[in-house]
C-alpha cells in the first residue's frame, strides 16, 4: 500500500483548519512591519511566540477526541478487521508486568511487586499500572535517555562543543512535567546557541550547558545538517540525499532541501551550483509543504517560523505521525513505517490506524503519556511474542526486542548495586542506532563477553544481596524460584526447576551452584530482551 504525500489523508478534522496562515507572521510581523520585528534574543521570548502560534492551532481546539481506553479498543477492532491472520494470545499478568516495567522504567519489577500485581483481582489493574508508571521519574529519565541517543548517535560534533548530559537532564525535567512533545521540539528547533566571547568551548563556550541548545550544537550549527536531521527525526523524512542532487528515489528536489536549510542560517543563505562551484544562488526559506515566511525575517525569527510550520501547519501531519510511529515501533517491535521512512510514496501498514492515532495525538495537545497509555492498553501491545518475517503478519504478535544500553545498565545496577565504570562499558557494548528497526538489530560477541567475563560484574554478583539471600534459603526449589523472579521477573518452568535442582545436588558446593544459577540467568538472552 502506498500513500501520497498530499492525498488520501484520513485526518479530515485537521484539514478543516486550512485557514491557518502562520499566525506569527500574519498577526505579528505583518502588523508591526519590517522595522518592528519583536525581540527573539532569548529562549523565553521565542517560546512566548511559539505558544501564541500554538494557541491558534485548530486541531488543539477540537472537541473530537477520545480517551485512551476507547481509542485502544478502536485500534484493536480495526487491526482485527484488516487481517485474517491468527493473533497470538494475550500475555499473562506476570509477563505483562515485566514488559510494561521495562518499557516505562527500564528495569523489571521487584518480585514482591510482581507477586502483588499477579494476585490482584482488579480487572483494570493493567491500565492502572500503566498510568502509575507513566507518572514516575524513571519514565521521564528513560525517555530522556532515548532521545539523547537519537540526537547524538551519529553526531559529528566535537565533544568539547556539546553537553549530552545537560541535554538529557533538560529532557528529563520536561518529561517529568509532562511537557507536550511539540513544545519540547520547538525549544530545540528555535535554539540559536552563540559563541561566548573569551570562553573556551569546554568551559561552556557555546552555552551547551543550556540543554535545548544541544540539538543545534550536535549538528555543528550547520544549516544543512540541522535541516536534514530535523526532517528525519521530527518528520520521519530522510531528505539528506537532496543536499547535493535531486533525491534519487523520492520526489525531493535539491532546491527544496536548501530552502529548508535557509531557516537555520543566521543571515543570508546560498546554494552552490551543482556544475559550477564558483556560482551561488541565494535561497529563501520555504517549508517542505511550500509555506514561505516573509523574506525580511531575521535568523531567530526564521527559526521560530520553522517551529511553527513543523508543528502547527494543519497540512503537516508528518510531525505527529513520526512520533506516533517511533513510539509504536518501540512498544510493539515494528512500526507502521520503518523509522525515518515516512516520506512520499513509502510503504505503510495499517494506514488508518496510524492516521487515527496521529490525529488524536494532535487533539490531545501532543500529550506523550496519553499516547503511551493508548498504545499500551491495546491488545496489540499485550500479545505474546513471535518472530515476524512477513509484513502481513505485523501486529498479530509482539516482536521480541533488545533492551537499550541504558536499560541493560539499569537492570544490572538494580540487581547488583552501583557498577561503576562498567556502566560505560555496557553503554558501548550494547549501543545500537535507536532509529534502526528492531528486526535489523543483532546481539554481538562483545556483549556476551562483557556479561560473562567482566571482573566488576563477577565481584558484584558474588557479593550481591540476592546471592546472600539465596544462600540463606534452605529450600532449593524456593531459592531457584526467587532467583528467577528477581533476575527475569518470572516463575521458572517445572523443567527449569528440575534442571537447576539437579545442578545444585550434583555440585560439590551449594553456594557456588547458586552463584552459577544467577550467573546463567544474567547471561541469558532473556535478561537483555523485552519479551
Amino acid at each position: 500500500m502506498r500513500v501520497s504525500f498530499f492525498s488520501r489523508v484520513v485526518i479530515t478534522p485537521l484539514l478543516l483548519g486550512a485557514w491557518f496562515l502562520w499566525s506569527f507572521a500574519a498577526s505579528q510581523i505583518h502588523a508591526q512591519g519590517k522595522n518592528k520585528l519583536p525581540d527573539m534574543s532569548t529562549p523565553q521570548a521565542k517560546m512566548r511566540y511559539i505558544q501564541s502560534i500554538r494557541d491558534s492551532f485548530p486541531a488543539l481546539k477540537t472537541s473530537t477526541s477520545y480517551d485512551a481506553e476507547d481509542l485502544s479498543k478502536s485500534v484493536d477492532l480495526y487491526v482485527a478487521k484488516a487481517t485474517s491472520l491468527p493473533f497470538r494470545p494475550l500475555v499473562s499478568d506476570e509477563v505483562f508486568a515485566r514488559r510494561v516495567y521495562l518499557d516505562l522504567t527500564g528495569v523489571a519489577p521487584d518480585r514482591t511487586v510482581l507477586a502483588k500485581f499477579v494476585a490482584d483481582k482488579d480487572k483494570k489493574k493493567r491500565s492502572a499500572l500503566i498510568d502509575e508508571l507513566l507518572a514516575t521519574d524513571a519514565f521521564a529519565r528513560k525517555q530522556a535517555r532515548y532521545w539523547r541517543s537519537v540526537i547524538f548517535h551519529e553526531s559529528p560534533a566535537p565533544r568539547n562543543m556539546v553537553n549530552p548530559q545537560a541535554f538529557e537532564d533538560w529532557l528529563y525535567t520536561e518529561f517529568k512535567k509532562n511537557t507536550p512533545w511539540d513544545l519540547i521540539v520547538a525549544e530545540m528547533i528555535a535554539a540559536s546557541p552563540d559563541r561566548v566571547a573569551g570562553r573556551k568551548p569546554q568551559d561552556n563556550g557555546w552555552n551547551q550547558n543550556h540543554g535545548p541548545n544541544n540539538f543545534i550544537l550536535a549538528n555543528e550549527r550547520k544549516p544543512e545538517q540541522i535541516a536534514a536531521e530535523s526532517a528525519r527525526i521530527f518528520m520521519g523524512i530522510s531528505i539528506g540525499c537532496a543536499e547535493c542532487h535531486d533525491h534519487p528515489f523520492e520526489d525531493w528536489k535539491r532546491e527544496q532541501f536548501h530552502e529548508l536549510a535557509a531557516f537555520y542560517a543566521p543571515g543570508k543563505y546560498f546554494m552552490t551550483d551543482q556544475d559550477d562551484l564558483s556560482k551561488k544562488s541565494e535561497m529563501q526559506a520555504r517549508f517542505l509543504l511550500g509555506e514561505k515566511p516573509p523574506e525580511y525575517l531575521k535568523g531567530d525569527h526564521r527559526r521560530v517560523a520553522m517551529a511553527g510550520y513543523l508543528m502547527y501547519n494543519p497540512k503537516n501531519y508528518w510531525f505527529a505521525r513520526a512520533y506516533v510511529n517511533r513510539v509504536w515501533s518501540e512498544l510493539i517491535g515494528d512500526g507502521f513505517y520503518a523509522v525515518d521512512s515516512l516520506g512520499p510514496d513509502k510503504e505503510v501498514q495499517y494506514q488508518f490506524v496510524v492516521n487515527r492515532l496521529s490525529a488524536q495525538f494532535r487533539f490531545k495537545s501532543f500529550d506523550t503519556r496519553w499516547l503511551y497509555s493508548t498504545i499500551m492498553n491495546t491488545d496489540a501491545y499485550q500479545r505474546e511474542i513471535a518472530t515476524i518475517d512477513k509484513d502481513a503478519d505485523l501486529f498479530t504478535a509482539v516482536r521480541p526486542t533488545r533492551l537499550r544500553p541504558y536499560d541493560v545498565a539499569e537492570s544490572l545496577t538494580h540487581l547488583f548495586g552501583d557498577i561503576g565504570k562498567t556502566r560505560q562499558e555496557v553503554y558501548t557494548a550494547f549501543d545500537q542506532n535507536p532509529s534502526r528497526p528492531q528486526r535489523d538489530l543483532e546481539g554481538s560477541m562483545q556483549q556476551a563477553l562483557l556479561l560473562m567475563n567482566n571482573a566488576t560484574l563477577q565481584q558484584k554478583l558474588a557479593n550481591s544481596p540476592l546471592l546472600k539471600e539465596l544462600k540463606g534459603t534452605k529450600s532449593d526449589e524456593k531459592a531457584i524460584q526467587e532467583a528467577f523472579m528477581t533476575v527475569l521477573a518470572r516463575t521458572p518452568t517445572p523443567a527449569e526447576t528440575a534442571r537447576y535442582i539437579s545442578h545444585i545436588k550434583q555440585a560439590g558446593n551449594r553456594n557456588e551452584a547458586l552463584e552459577d544459577i544467577v550467573w546463567v540467568l544474567v547471561n541469558s538472552a532473556e535478561f537483555v530482551t523485552r519479551r
